[in-house]
């Protein structure tokens, strides 16, 4: 089943085929105007598209298109709240909108993912996931040349990234993160990481701050030949490095947050 709604006549929201489960379509979608998406000799046209899904799903699979990103933000209630935002290029804008505006947002079961017409060959086109999860939320994400963010939510959380850099932010939980050839930011706020983050890069730098306080265990490793940039008390911790690896432990707890890179230059800031 299909659901379009239109507002003010330029924004549409549509919900895509559903396997036969209606889901609620709403107006509460996020603000897409932070993502100033543009494409080089074209006129650029812009869509939203918005839905609900329970966390009684399970696991919520999200996968953007080809050049897609995906934000996670803390949200409330007992609903995942999906907005896509859509950019689309042409030579008119009146090319643009209508390309825009073919793009649905694609639900079946819990797999979420952005789809072009049946026949379309849309070119430039891209979509910015924006998922507003409660707490002890259950997430699942992928994406080819895309970002992707955590901030501020708790949960269980699987993320993967092909060319496209990593944000965690204040975020708790289980967490495994990994980006090839991108890099990875995290930001520990508190004192305490609340369950277990594990945070890998292939050929990708690394950016981690820790505050001075923080008492949960952090690892952070990189090859030899990876540079690090570290001063003052970021680098007052059991430090080892070797013909083969360098390693920074800091907090006085278990370790619970593991950071990596593979040839990939680390900076470390409290």
């Amino acid at each position: 089943m299909l659901r379009a709604l239109t507002l003010a006549g330029c924004v549409a929201l549509a919900l895509g085929p559903l396997g036969g489960q209606a889901r609620r379509v709403d107006l509460e979608a996020a603000d897409c105007s932070r993502f100033d998406n543009s494409y080089s000799d074209y006129e650029t046209a812009r869509a939203v598209r918005h839905a609900t899904l329970p966390v009684s799903i399970g696991r919520l699979d999200v996968r953007p298109d080809g050049n897609g990103g995906v934000s996670i933000e803390g949200g409330s209630g007992s609903e995942y709240s999906i907005t896509a935002c859509i950019s689309a290029g042409a030579r008119r804008y009146d090319e643009a909108q209508a390309a825009a505006d073919s793009v649905r947002l694609h639900v079946e079961g819990n797999r979420v993912s952005a789809t072009e017409p049946d026949g379309s060959r849309l070119r430039s086109w891209s979509v910015q996931f924006v998922v507003e999860s409660p707490r002890n939320a259950d997430i699942s994400v992928v994406t080819h040349n895309g970002p992707i963010s955590l901030n501020r939510v708790s949960g269980r959380f699987d993320v993967r990234a092909q060319n496209g850099p990593v944000s965690i932010r204040g975020t708790e939980g289980e967490i495994e993160a990994e980006t090839q050839n991108g890099p990875i930011s995290i930001a520990l706020l508190g004192r305490r990481w609340d369950g277990h983050l594990a945070a890998r890069a292939q050929n990708g730098p690394l950016s981690v701050h820790v505050p001075d306080d923080f008492i949960s265990g952090v690892e952070i490793t990189s090859s030899n030949a990876s540079p690090w940039s570290c001063s003052g008390s970021a680098c007052r911790g059991n430090r080892d490095w070797d013909d083969r690896s360098r390693s920074l432990r800091l907090g006085s707890d278990p370790v619970v947050v593991t950071v990596s890179t593979n040839n990939g230059p680390v900076s470390v800031s409290r």
